[in-house]
C-alpha cells in the first residue's frame, strides 16, 4: 500500500517512536511492552495535512481481560 502513494500517518507524525497495537498474550508481552504495530491508518496523499494528530490508546490493554490489541486513532482537522 505504501508502494501504491499511501502515507502511514504513525510514521508521518512519530518517525522514530515506538508504538505497539498488539501484545500476545504469552510470556508477558504486554508488561516487557514486547508487542508489534499491526493495525495502523494509510492515507492518500490529498487528505494527509487535514491528520492533526494520531494516538495509540494502550488504556484498554492494561483493563482487566483485555484484547490483545489497543485502538489507534487519528484526529482530523
Amino acid at each position: 500500500m505504501i508502494n501504491l502513494g499511501f502515507n502511514d500517518v504513525y510514521r508521518h507524525f512519530y518517525e522514530d517512536k515506538e508504538g505497539y497495537t498488539f501484545w500476545d498474550y504469552m510470556r508477558g508481552a504486554w508488561q516487557k511492552n514486547n508487542g508489534m504495530r499491526i493495525d495502523h491508518f494509510l492515507v492518500s496523499n490529498s487528505i494527509i495535512d487535514q491528520i492533526k494528530d494520531i494516538n495509540i490508546n494502550k488504556d484498554p490493554r492494561g483493563r482487566e481481560k483485555p484484547s490483545d490489541h489497543t485502538p489507534i486513532e487519528i484526529n482530523l482537522a
